[in-house]
């Protein structure tokens, strides 16, 4: 099994923390982080393998790396992959559009890695992390199912839609586990708001 990288590049805030452990269900011991500051070592080494240094500078096999970069002109198949293959992917919360960061900060600093893309939309930490699990195994691009831009109920009256695309196995949606519950909290769901108080905060007519 190949070896999957983070270069960790966000603040580690509650959710790409999520995300973050979400990648390490999938990858296990194959997980790497890069680019780890020492107060955040402790923390990310509950998950996988930590190095302080960025994988831009580390002394990796250049020649054994692909760096899942959507503005990449080929896209990832398994036949790329072999059992020491180490996968790069940008620890990046996305924006509502590519905005060429993986480029930017992993890629073009690279020399001699292969770059590749997983398909034209764009998926969170840990669904290119599921993505890139599953073409290893032998999967093809087009056989992955995934749903674009997501809407998740939190109850009877609210929802939340995902900017992103999250990858589903059998029909089922591969959500981050305890976004859900984070969404709710910073909603202010666990300071007692009533429901007529959320009724108005999602007709744009309080705040929480």
């Amino acid at each position: 099994m190949p070896y999957l990288i983070i270069e960790h590049l966000e603040k580690l805030g509650e959710w790409v923390l999520l995300e973050y452990k979400h990648a390490s269900e999938w990858w296990g011991d194959k997980l790497i982080f890069t680019n780890v500051l020492p107060e955040e070592r402790e923390e990310l080494a509950k998950l996988g393998g930590v190095i302080p240094q960025s994988v831009t500078g580390f002394p990796f096999d250049r020649s054994k790396m692909i760096v899942l970069d959507p503005f990449a002109e080929e896209e990832l198949k398994p036949e790329d992959i072999d059992e020491d293959t180490i996968i790069v992917v940008g620890g990046i919360l996305g924006d509502i559009e590519f905005t060429g960061k993986t480029k930017k900060f992993i890629t073009s600093k690279i020399e001699g890695a292969k770059a590749r893309n997983i398909g034209k939309v764009q998926f969170s930490i840990d669904g290119s992390a599921i993505v890139a699990k599953l073409i290893a195994e032998g999967k093809r691009l087009e056989e992955i199912e995934y749903e674009e831009h997501p809407t998740i109920r939190l109850d009877e009256f609210s929802e939340i839609t995902l900017h992103y695309a999250v990858p589903k196995i059998n029909g089922k949606l591969l959500l981050t586990p305890g976004l859900i519950e984070l969404q709710k909290k910073e909603l202010g769901y666990e300071e007692g708001i009533s429901d007529e108080e959320l009724i108005e905060f999602f007709e744009g007519k309080r705040e929480l």
